[in-house]
């Protein structure tokens, strides 16, 4: 699907030559930048929702950085 969109001149810059270093289009650099985005949002809102679900009313910013060690963890040991 093409997309226009229109980005800042030093994030370009940053994704050409990105691009260049990995030997891949820009195009698919930034879906790749893009997915990983939609991840991180989607697993940050799992993540307070899971909380809220188990009655916790505050949510700590440390939260989102323990869930992420702990997946990493789980990664290394796959």
């Amino acid at each position: 699907m093409r997309i226009t969109t229109h980005i800042p001149d030093p994030l370009a810059r940053d994704a050409k030559i990105m691009a260049e270093n990995e030997k891949k289009s820009v195009s698919s650099i930034i879906a790749e930048a893009l997915a990983y985005y939609i991840t991180e949002k989607r697993k940050k809102k799992l993540g307070r929702k899971v909380l809220e679900i188990a009655g916790k009313v505050r949510v700590s910013p440390e939260v989102h950085k323990e869930l992420e060690r702990g997946r990493m963890d789980s990664n290394d040991r796959s």
